[in-house]
């Protein structure tokens, strides 16, 4: 057995005996084991250096010198950590600032007139013509959701309205919280929807908030004066039989604004057709009426709504009389000055009222709601609808007012009309002048109404032919007024065309060359893009229909014609699908196909100065230039060659940018060169576009 460590030995005579130790063998079964115990005795302790032995450390002047630099070393580290973080901080490249996007800033809205896009339904057999209707519909949209993210390379939709109505344009609303039957269900909507957001894609739905249809049930309880229904329209007496009316308003569409009523013996206000009778939005329960609309599809998952008709939603309370344009006959609308009935103050306060609905659901980021209006060229009352908060005011980049190749095509178009229409009249009154049946002083009065008609059509066409040419020289020069005037305003939307007006290659009336080059433009500046179905293409108006439906032809997906449906159309096509469709121009070795460069342009402006970067516009004589600009990014200069003839420039010159460029981009060639600016003047066809990059100097 081990000897016994003496417990009285103190801890600091011997390390080896720090601890104390008891083992002892029991022999208490068939195999001795060990037991050990650790511990300490009570009488253990542990005296280290007393005071005095410290203070002989503390006092020595080694161990002073010591803690002196310790400490010295210590407080310069510290200091010199602290001047190197300064100095990282002040000298290191700084992140570039990138302002909070939402998701309306970044995409290309795409525009779908339902009734037109895809037809989900299977061909129809001969016994059954209720699944054959050759109509667009919820599921032939969903049905292209792929075409619409992967190459028309847009995230947002904006649907047409598809509510129940009794007309071809679901503008005469029966039920603003029903999917009309012809478009599917409200179970096709939501699956959508579904589909939609999977895709991380956005849904915009029209807003009808200035008339319903006749047939809508508040107008049939208004027709009846029932309670708080008696007030939901605008109504008024009249005499209808002796020519007396509230006012000398006119129809937007033709035609008084006021029609009577047989079943109250009231007149009742329509700025549309008289199918549409205008809501009296001064009456609180009208206004309840359309926020629950509002929420009821907010809660579907809505996330915007263009309001329809946003100019004329209040009208003067008093029914005064709109002014008189000199020289005017008063027959029709365009003779007065709207100074009643259109863009009245109140106009803005309850669009106020609406986007506070808006942004009710906006309970974290992401989930922003967009409210959207148009003004055409209206810039004044663009200006009103951003102070009111308006989320996007649509405009054109091509003037309504002329400032385009628009107003001279159409002039020139009405006059070969014109000319047309008298030549035939001349063709029929030689004809009736040998025709025994009429006199001959008839037939001679007729030919000289057509004579003198031909003269003013003759000096018509030559007017407009003049008009079309100053616009083909001058549209540079216009569109540079244009630019500057847009960079003011934040959140522009920028459209061409939509399914009341004429599409960007009708209206430019040139060839395909030119709608690269306006696409182009669209695509590259400020504000958001609003590209309305079949503009990618280049598809055109109908040659034949009449407005609007020539503007609404059905989508042309294939040259055979069968894309849009397997049966008979509900709209005749247009003729040249056969050249302009999306599998052409998808097809091989067709890179500078309208659709392909609208794709590439799409990709191009998601660059962060096309995003959100400064605007500065440019021009020489027919060069139509601009630079996008965001600090920290590479920079991005626009041409476009508006005129007819080649030009060269020296763009270092014209616009101060950078010597050193690239081409990123070309409506039509593979053109990725560097270029030296100082060395090398650029040379740029007619209609054509390019992009240079360039890096901040």
């Amino acid at each position: 057995m081990a000897d016994k460590v003496d417990v009285n030995t103190p801890l600091n005579a011997k390390i080896a005996e720090e601890l104390y130790f008891k083992a002892q063998f029991e022999n208490g079964s068939e195999e001795p084991h060990v037991a050990i115990e650790c511990g300490s005795g009570d009488d253990v302790s542990f005296t280290g250096l007393g005071k005095e032995e410290l203070m002989k450390y503390a006092d020595d002047p080694f161990w002073k010198k010591v803690r002196l630099i310790i400490l010295i070393v210590f407080w310069v580290g510290w200091l010199g950590m602290l001047v190197a973080a300064i100095v990282i901080i002040v000298l290191a490249p700084k992140c570039p600032y990138r302002p909070d996007l939402k998701w309306y800033d970044k995409s290309t809205v795409y525009e779908i007139f339902p009734k037109s896009f895809q037809d989900s339904n299977p061909k129809a057999e001969k016994a059954d013509t209720r699944r054959g209707d050759g109509v667009g519909d919820i599921n032939g949209i969903q049905a292209r959701l792929e075409y619409l993210k992967d190459v028309a390379k847009s995230k947002i939709l904006y649907i047409n309205s598809l509510y129940e109505s009794r007309d071809e344009d679901r503008l005469a609303i029966t039920n603003h919280m029903s999917i009309d039957p012809l478009f599917g269900t409200m179970e096709d909507f939501d699956m959508l929807r579904k589909v939609t957001k999977k895709l991380e894609m956005r849904l915009i739905m029209d807003f009808i908030p200035n008339h319903t249809g006749k047939l809508n049930k508040w107008f049939k309880k208004s027709q009846m004066k029932e309670g708080k229904y008696t007030d939901y329209y605008i109504w008024a007496t009249c005499e209808p039989n002796n020519n007396t009316y509230p006012n000398n308003w006119m129809s937007v569409k033709g035609g008084r604004a006021w029609t009577y009523d047989d079943t109250r013996k009231e007149c009742y206000f329509h700025q549309l057709e008289s199918d549409k009778p205008d809501l009296n939005l001064r009456s609180a329960d009208v206004r309840q009426e359309l926020e629950s609309i509002l929420r009821f599809w907010l809660g579907r998952g809505v996330d915007g709504f263009h309001v329809q008709n946003a100019q004329y939603l209040y009208e003067d309370e008093n029914l005064g009389d709109e002014t008189p344009i000199t020289g005017k006959t008063g027959d029709n609308y365009t003779d007065f000055e709207h100074n009643q009935t259109m863009n009245h103050p109140k106009n803005l306060k309850i669009l106020q009222g609406w986007m506070n609905v808006l942004e009710s659901y906006n309970t974290k980021p992401g989930r922003e709601k967009a409210l959207i209006v148009t003004a055409k060229d209206d810039l004044n009352t663009t200006m009103e609808y951003f102070d009111a908060g308006v989320t996007i005011v649509r405009v054109t980049p091509l003037s309504d007012s002329g400032a385009s190749l628009a107003e001279g095509s159409v002039s020139l178009t009405e006059s070969n009309v014109s000319l047309t229409e008298s030549n035939v009249s001349l063709t029929e009154s030689n004809v009736s002048l040998t025709d025994s049946n009429v006199s001959l002083a008839e037939s001679n009065v007729s030919l000289a109404v057509s004579n003198a008609s031909l003269a003013v059509s003759n000096a018509s066409l030559a007017e407009s032919n003049a008009s079309l040419a100053e616009n083909k020289v001058s549209l540079a020069e216009r569109m540079e007024t244009k630019l500057k005037e847009l960079i003011s305003f934040n959140r522009i939307g920028l459209m061409y065309s939509d399914k009341d007006s004429s599409r960007l290659a009708s209206r430019v009336d040139v060839s395909p060359e030119q709608i690269k080059a306006l696409l182009t433009l669209q695509a590259t500046l400020p504000g958001v893009p609003f590209n309305y179905y079949g503009n990618e293409i280049g598809m055109t108006d109908h040659p034949t229909l009449s407005a609007p439906n020539k503007y609404r032809t059905p989508m042309q997906w294939n040259f055979k014609g069968t894309g849009f449906s397997k049966n008979t159309l509900w709209l005749e096509r247009n003729a040249n699908y056969r050249e302009f469709n999306v599998e052409t121009e998808k097809g091989h070795q067709n890179d500078y196909s309208t659709l392909m460069v609208y794709k590439r342009l799409q990709e191009l402006r998601e660059n962060e100065s096309f995003q959100w970067g400064t605007m500065s516009v440019y021009r020489d004589g027919d060069l139509l230039m601009y630079t996008r600009k965001a600090d920290g990014f590479p920079g991005y200069l626009v041409a476009i060659n508006l005129g007819t003839s080649k030009v060269t420039e020296s763009f270092h010159a014209a616009t101060g940018i950078p010597k050193e460029v690239k081409v990123v981009f070309h409506t039509h060639k593979d053109d990725n060169s560097a270029i030296s600016l100082s060395d090398t003047s650029y040379i740029l066809d007619p209609s054509h576009a390019v992009v240079f990059k360039y890096n901040s100097e």
